[in-house]
Protein backbone atom coordinates (compact mmCIF):
# COMPACT_ATOMS: atom_id res chain seq x y z
CA UNK A 1 0.00 0.00 0.00
CA UNK A 2 3.23 2.63 0.84
CA UNK A 3 4.90 2.38 -2.37
CA UNK A 4 1.63 3.18 -4.05
CA UNK A 5 0.73 6.10 -1.99
CA UNK A 6 4.40 7.20 -2.28
CA UNK A 7 4.31 6.97 -5.56
CA UNK A 8 1.73 9.44 -5.98
CA UNK A 9 1.98 13.28 -6.34
CA UNK A 10 0.22 16.85 -5.27
CA UNK A 11 -1.88 16.35 -8.61
CA UNK A 12 -3.05 12.75 -7.87
CA UNK A 13 -6.19 11.52 -6.10
CA UNK A 14 -6.16 8.12 -4.23
CA UNK A 15 -9.43 6.76 -2.55
CA UNK A 16 -9.26 5.58 0.67
CA UNK A 17 -12.64 3.31 -0.04
CA UNK A 18 -14.24 1.93 4.00
CA UNK A 19 -12.05 4.43 5.36
CA UNK A 20 -13.09 4.21 8.90
CA UNK A 21 -10.73 6.23 10.83
CA UNK A 22 -8.42 6.12 8.47
CA UNK A 23 -6.39 3.21 6.28
CA UNK A 24 -3.33 5.25 6.66
CA UNK A 25 -1.40 8.10 8.18
CA UNK A 26 -2.35 10.60 5.79
CA UNK A 27 -0.37 13.58 6.89
CA UNK A 28 2.34 11.44 5.39
CA UNK A 29 1.79 11.58 1.58
CA UNK A 30 1.61 14.36 -0.92
CA UNK A 31 -1.41 12.98 -2.67
CA UNK A 32 -4.67 14.95 -2.47
CA UNK A 33 -7.11 12.00 -0.51
CA UNK A 34 -11.21 10.99 -0.80
CA UNK A 35 -12.06 9.43 1.90
CA UNK A 36 -15.41 7.36 1.62
CA UNK A 37 -17.56 5.11 3.87
CA UNK A 38 -21.02 4.72 4.99
CA UNK A 39 -20.88 7.11 8.11
CA UNK A 40 -18.79 9.56 9.91
CA UNK A 41 -18.59 11.77 12.64
CA UNK A 42 -19.90 15.33 11.76
CA UNK A 43 -16.56 16.88 12.46
CA UNK A 44 -15.16 15.12 10.02
CA UNK A 45 -17.64 16.05 7.49
CA UNK A 46 -17.66 19.48 8.05
CA UNK A 47 -13.53 19.27 8.38
CA UNK A 48 -11.96 21.68 5.76
CA UNK A 49 -8.77 21.03 4.03
CA UNK A 50 -7.52 21.37 0.72
CA UNK A 51 -5.85 18.08 0.34
CA UNK A 52 -8.63 15.37 2.13
CA UNK A 53 -12.31 15.44 1.67
CA UNK A 54 -14.58 12.86 3.29
CA UNK A 55 -17.06 11.65 1.16
CA UNK A 56 -20.00 9.53 2.82
CA UNK A 57 -20.75 7.01 0.30
CA UNK A 58 -21.89 3.42 -0.10
CA UNK A 59 -18.83 1.61 -1.88
CA UNK A 60 -21.42 -0.20 -4.09
CA UNK A 61 -22.22 3.43 -6.16
CA UNK A 62 -19.52 5.48 -5.58
CA UNK A 63 -20.13 9.43 -6.83
CA UNK A 64 -17.27 9.76 -8.81
CA UNK A 65 -17.19 10.52 -12.31
CA UNK A 66 -15.43 7.61 -14.52
CA UNK A 67 -11.62 7.87 -15.07
CA UNK A 68 -11.42 10.11 -12.22
CA UNK A 69 -8.47 9.15 -9.67
CA UNK A 70 -5.30 7.69 -9.74
CA UNK A 71 -5.66 4.45 -7.00
CA UNK A 72 -8.04 2.96 -4.70
CA UNK A 73 -7.36 1.58 -1.04
CA UNK A 74 -9.72 -1.30 -0.25
CA UNK A 75 -7.73 -2.10 3.11
CA UNK A 76 -8.94 -4.74 5.04
CA UNK A 77 -12.68 -3.84 3.35
CA UNK A 78 -13.81 -5.89 0.76
CA UNK A 79 -15.02 -8.95 3.26
CA UNK A 80 -17.08 -6.29 5.16
CA UNK A 81 -18.73 -5.38 1.47
CA UNK A 82 -21.91 -7.21 1.16
CA UNK A 83 -22.08 -6.23 -2.84
CA UNK A 84 -17.87 -6.43 -3.06
CA UNK A 85 -18.31 -6.96 -7.02
CA UNK A 86 -20.50 -4.43 -7.85
CA UNK A 87 -18.06 -2.64 -5.83
CA UNK A 88 -14.92 -3.95 -7.66
CA UNK A 89 -17.36 -2.99 -10.80
CA UNK A 90 -16.84 0.80 -9.26
CA UNK A 91 -13.90 0.37 -8.42
CA UNK A 92 -12.69 -0.16 -12.14
CA UNK A 93 -14.73 2.48 -13.55
CA UNK A 94 -13.46 5.31 -11.95
CA UNK A 95 -9.73 4.46 -11.82
CA UNK A 96 -7.90 6.32 -14.63
CA UNK A 97 -5.97 4.19 -17.42
CA UNK A 98 -2.48 4.48 -15.16
CA UNK A 99 -4.51 3.57 -11.88
CA UNK A 100 -3.65 1.11 -9.53
CA UNK A 101 -5.83 -0.98 -6.77
CA UNK A 102 -4.69 -2.39 -3.48
CA UNK A 103 -6.70 -4.96 -1.81
CA UNK A 104 -5.79 -6.69 1.12
CA UNK A 105 -7.89 -8.99 3.18
CA UNK A 106 -7.41 -11.78 5.50
CA UNK A 107 -7.68 -15.48 4.59
CA UNK A 108 -11.28 -16.56 5.13
CA UNK A 109 -10.51 -20.33 5.91
CA UNK A 110 -6.71 -19.38 8.10
CA UNK A 111 -6.52 -18.83 12.02
CA UNK A 112 -6.66 -15.55 12.11
CA UNK A 113 -10.04 -14.89 10.33
CA UNK A 114 -11.42 -17.94 12.65
CA UNK A 115 -10.40 -16.14 15.77
CA UNK A 116 -10.95 -13.17 14.96
CA UNK A 117 -14.73 -14.49 13.78
CA UNK A 118 -15.08 -16.55 17.20
CA UNK A 119 -13.96 -13.69 19.31
CA UNK A 120 -16.15 -10.92 18.03
CA UNK A 121 -19.48 -13.13 16.62
CA UNK A 122 -18.37 -12.56 13.26
CA UNK A 123 -16.94 -8.98 13.57
CA UNK A 124 -18.82 -7.57 9.96
CA UNK A 125 -16.98 -10.03 7.90
CA UNK A 126 -19.94 -11.39 5.56
CA UNK A 127 -17.08 -12.47 3.00
CA UNK A 128 -14.79 -15.57 2.86
CA UNK A 129 -11.99 -15.04 -0.20
CA UNK A 130 -9.03 -17.71 -1.12
CA UNK A 131 -6.08 -15.99 -2.96
CA UNK A 132 -6.90 -17.94 -6.39
CA UNK A 133 -11.04 -16.79 -5.79
CA UNK A 134 -10.37 -12.96 -5.12
CA UNK A 135 -7.73 -12.49 -7.71
CA UNK A 136 -10.37 -14.08 -10.50
CA UNK A 137 -13.11 -11.99 -9.24
CA UNK A 138 -11.15 -8.27 -8.92
CA UNK A 139 -9.58 -9.34 -12.53
CA UNK A 140 -12.75 -10.17 -14.16
CA UNK A 141 -14.84 -7.56 -12.30
CA UNK A 142 -12.51 -4.23 -12.81
CA UNK A 143 -10.54 -5.19 -16.24
CA UNK A 144 -7.78 -4.90 -13.96
CA UNK A 145 -4.37 -7.30 -13.97
CA UNK A 146 -2.99 -8.99 -10.87
CA UNK A 147 0.71 -6.77 -10.88
CA UNK A 148 2.40 -7.78 -7.23
CA UNK A 149 1.00 -9.73 -4.55
CA UNK A 150 2.28 -10.74 -0.57
CA UNK A 151 1.62 -12.37 2.42
CA UNK A 152 0.50 -10.64 5.24
CA UNK A 153 1.40 -11.81 8.80
CA UNK A 154 -1.25 -10.73 11.93
CA UNK A 155 0.10 -8.18 15.19
CA UNK A 156 -3.44 -9.38 16.57
CA UNK A 157 -4.27 -5.85 17.19
CA UNK A 158 -8.09 -5.99 16.64
CA UNK A 159 -7.08 -8.28 20.28
CA UNK A 160 -6.75 -4.59 21.79
CA UNK A 161 -9.53 -2.73 24.03
CA UNK A 162 -10.83 -0.15 21.36
CA UNK A 163 -10.67 3.39 22.41
CA UNK A 164 -14.21 5.30 22.77
CA UNK A 165 -13.34 6.81 18.98
CA UNK A 166 -13.22 3.07 17.33
CA UNK A 167 -16.52 2.16 19.02
CA UNK A 168 -18.13 4.65 17.24
CA UNK A 169 -16.79 3.63 13.53
CA UNK A 170 -16.63 -0.51 14.85
CA UNK A 171 -18.75 -3.00 13.46
CA UNK A 172 -17.99 -5.41 16.13
CA UNK A 173 -20.78 -6.87 18.48
CA UNK A 174 -18.24 -8.30 20.70
CA UNK A 175 -14.97 -7.46 22.38
CA UNK A 176 -12.21 -8.01 24.98
CA UNK A 177 -13.87 -8.84 28.63
CA UNK A 178 -13.47 -4.71 29.78
CA UNK A 179 -12.46 -6.07 33.39
CA UNK A 180 -9.10 -7.56 32.04
CA UNK A 181 -5.95 -5.58 33.16
CA UNK A 182 -4.37 -3.72 30.11
CA UNK A 183 -1.07 -5.32 30.87
CA UNK A 184 -2.21 -8.67 31.07
CA UNK A 185 -3.70 -7.93 27.87
CA UNK A 186 -0.45 -6.53 26.21
CA UNK A 187 1.04 -9.94 27.84
CA UNK A 188 -1.38 -12.15 25.96
CA UNK A 189 -0.77 -10.32 22.74
CA UNK A 190 3.20 -10.63 22.66
CA UNK A 191 2.87 -14.26 23.39
CA UNK A 192 0.19 -15.38 20.69
CA UNK A 193 2.70 -13.08 18.09
CA UNK A 194 5.83 -14.73 19.44
CA UNK A 195 4.07 -18.42 19.68
CA UNK A 196 2.21 -18.46 16.36
CA UNK A 197 5.59 -17.26 14.77
CA UNK A 198 7.63 -19.78 16.28
CA UNK A 199 5.36 -22.70 15.06
CA UNK A 200 4.98 -21.07 11.77
CA UNK A 201 9.36 -20.94 11.74
CA UNK A 202 9.45 -24.77 13.03
CA UNK A 203 7.05 -26.44 11.32
CA UNK A 204 6.79 -24.73 8.27
CA UNK A 205 2.93 -23.63 9.06
CA UNK A 206 1.15 -20.33 8.21
CA UNK A 207 -1.04 -20.04 11.49
CA UNK A 208 0.45 -16.30 11.68
CA UNK A 209 -0.46 -15.17 8.22
CA UNK A 210 -4.02 -13.23 8.41
CA UNK A 211 -4.02 -12.88 4.46
CA UNK A 212 -3.15 -11.08 1.38
CA UNK A 213 -2.25 -7.76 0.13
CA UNK A 214 -2.42 -7.56 -3.98
CA UNK A 215 -1.96 -4.53 -5.94
CA UNK A 216 -3.81 -4.61 -9.37
CA UNK A 217 -3.57 -2.21 -12.93
CA UNK A 218 -3.60 -2.73 -16.10
CA UNK A 219 -0.49 -3.67 -18.16
CA UNK A 220 2.37 -0.87 -18.59
CA UNK A 221 1.65 0.30 -14.71
CA UNK A 222 5.23 -0.02 -12.68
CA UNK A 223 5.73 -0.22 -9.28
CA UNK A 224 8.65 -1.22 -6.60
CA UNK A 225 8.24 -4.69 -5.46
CA UNK A 226 6.25 -5.24 -2.14
CA UNK A 227 7.71 -6.97 0.95
CA UNK A 228 6.41 -9.51 3.48
CA UNK A 229 7.45 -8.77 7.38
CA UNK A 230 7.60 -11.02 9.43
CA UNK A 231 7.74 -8.92 12.71
CA UNK A 232 4.23 -6.56 12.76
CA UNK A 233 3.76 -4.78 15.63
CA UNK A 234 1.03 -5.79 18.03
CA UNK A 235 0.62 -1.84 18.77
CA UNK A 236 0.31 -0.45 15.71
CA UNK A 237 0.18 -3.18 13.19
CA UNK A 238 2.90 -2.00 11.19
CA UNK A 239 5.81 -4.82 9.52
CA UNK A 240 9.31 -4.39 10.67
CA UNK A 241 12.15 -5.73 8.73
CA UNK A 242 14.35 -8.12 10.38
CA UNK A 243 17.49 -6.54 8.75
CA UNK A 244 16.56 -2.62 9.33
CA UNK A 245 15.94 -3.76 13.33
CA UNK A 246 19.22 -5.85 13.25
CA UNK A 247 21.38 -2.94 11.67
CA UNK A 248 20.09 0.01 13.72
CA UNK A 249 20.34 -2.18 17.09
CA UNK A 250 16.46 -1.74 17.59
CA UNK A 251 16.99 -5.63 19.28
CA UNK A 252 17.90 -6.18 22.72
CA UNK A 253 17.36 -9.01 25.23
CA UNK A 254 14.72 -8.62 28.07
CA UNK A 255 14.52 -11.46 30.53
CA UNK A 256 16.08 -13.84 28.11
CA UNK A 257 13.58 -13.18 24.96
CA UNK A 258 14.57 -10.55 21.95
CA UNK A 259 12.76 -7.58 21.91
CA UNK A 260 12.51 -5.12 19.41
CA UNK A 261 11.42 -1.32 19.04
CA UNK A 262 8.90 -0.51 16.42
CA UNK A 263 9.99 1.64 13.95
CA UNK A 264 6.58 3.21 13.27
CA UNK A 265 5.26 3.88 16.76
CA UNK A 266 8.29 2.50 19.50
CA UNK A 267 6.40 -0.06 20.88
CA UNK A 268 7.88 -3.16 22.60
CA UNK A 269 7.60 -6.59 20.53
CA UNK A 270 9.20 -10.02 20.52
CA UNK A 271 12.20 -10.57 17.76
CA UNK A 272 11.23 -13.87 15.90
CA UNK A 273 14.27 -14.22 13.03
CA UNK A 274 12.20 -14.23 9.71
CA UNK A 275 12.02 -17.74 7.64
CA UNK A 276 14.13 -17.39 4.13
CA UNK A 277 12.45 -15.18 1.56
CA UNK A 278 10.41 -13.26 4.54
CA UNK A 279 12.03 -9.58 5.81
Amino acid sequence: MENILQSLDESQTVVDLGCGLGSFHYEAYRCRILAIDLSFRSEKLNRENSRLQYLQADSAEIPLASNAVDAVICNHTLEHFPQYRNTLREIGRILNSKGMLWISVPNGYGFDDSLYRLVFEGGGHVNRFTRAGLVKDVEAETGLKLLQSIDLYSSFVYLKRPSPEEYVHDSRTARPPGHVPESFNTLALLGINATTRLVDKLAGSRISQYGWGFVFARPGVELNELRSYFNVCLNCGSGNDAEILKHQVRIKKVLGFSMYSCMRCGEQNIFIEPPPGIH
